[in-house]
């Protein structure tokens, strides 16, 4: 785990506590923009704090000892909260039940990761066995090998994997929402919010829903979305065109709304790219998008669409429509 400076987590924590009670006037708020802009450590800083307090306001429903840590956070006077608020996130994140779960926000995972990957970085390693694993932008994975299994758990982002053949071995890649289990070589697979997206390139993966209830052979050639409840074809794609853009470093969309192409380009690099979901949702892309460089990817849907792209620093960069002109 990278280390922080003790003072810039204590402000990120005031900052957010505040912000949560709903303190901040505007002038207050973009006071707190322009303290997060002051450098990586300090939006990383208020990005890993947000992730606690989260995954705490989610958690604030289940059994003690961890409900009695956040109900001392969250549900205390106000006069006494932001004083006592930051211990209570150590003592929470202390707690043996509760950090099991804090773990499931993406900045601990990545951080504790076998396999990670950064902003901008595209990595290829051999595995035990030979085989070949790729991570592109913000992705992390733990690597389970042993005599009896070959298990690849993706924690975040996307991996290509080229298997290498071994049959007294399965060779499996695990998600939340369920299971890939390799009965050829080459495919992609990404993890998408709540859903994971298997694109396979040569042969076939055997996909099995968390739930057990579910199972689908997908063919070279096909896409499939599986939750934790279902599996289900989702399409069809181009293994050439995938090969190749993995390869160059690139996304390849077809009509895809843009919201979607901002969260993939956000992958790749560092800091914040912030857009309204809701007003962007009706426009859709059609482009190959160098991932490598992200500067260049919101030009070039910038010269394209009728959006603006602002850049308040290297670490914030603000999409919105495109305002019309005044009559």
């Amino acid at each position: 785990m990278p280390d922080a400076h003790p003072q810039i987590e204590q402000q990120a924590a005031e900052w957010l506590l505040r912000l949560h009670d709903g303190e901040l006037n505007e002038a207050q708020r973009l006071a707190f923009e322009c303290w997060k802009q002051q450098s990586p450590q300090h939006a990383a800083a208020a990005a890993r704090m947000e992730a606690v307090i989260a995954r705490m306001q989610a958690l604030r429903g289940k059994k003690a000892p961890a409900r009695a840590a956040l109900n001392a956070a969250f549900d205390q006077p106000k006069n006494r909260r932001r004083k006592n608020a930051v211990r209570a996130l150590v003592v929470a994140c202390s707690l043996a039940i509760p950090a099991a779960a804090l773990l499931v926000s993406p900045y601990p995972q990545q951080w504790m990761a076998d396999v990670r990957n950064g902003p901008s970085q595209w990595q290829t390693l051999q595995l035990a066995d030979g085989s070949m694993l790729t991570l592109n932008g913000i992705s992390a994975a733990n690597l389970h090998f042993d005599r009896k299994q070959r298990r690849i758990e993706l924690l975040q982002g996307e991996i290509l994997v080229q298997v290498a053949h071994d049959t007294t071995r399965p060779f499996v890649v695990q998600t939340p929402q369920g299971t890939l289990r390799a009965l050829g070589t080459r495919f992609v697979v990404k993890r998408d919010g709540d859903v994971t997206v298997l694109s396979m390139l040569e042969s076939r993966v055997a996909a099995h829903s968390a739930n057990g209830e579910q199972t689908l052979e997908v063919d070279a050639g096909s896409q499939a979305l599986m939750r934790s409840s279902e599996v289900r074809l989702a399409g069809t794609v181009d293994p050439t065109s995938i090969n190749e853009a993995w390869r160059r470093h690139q996304l390849v969309v077809e009509n895809k709304p843009l919201p979607e192409v901002l969260d993939e380009i956000a992958r790749h690099r560092a800091g914040r790219v912030q857009f309204d979901r809701r007003a962007l949702q009706g426009l859709r892309v059609s482009a190959v998008i160098p991932l490598d460089n992200s500067d260049h990817a919101l030009q070039l849907l910038a010269q394209t669409l009728p959006i603006q792209v602002r850049a308040f620093t290297p670490w914030l960069i603000v999409v919105s429509p495109e305002t019309p002109p005044n009559k």
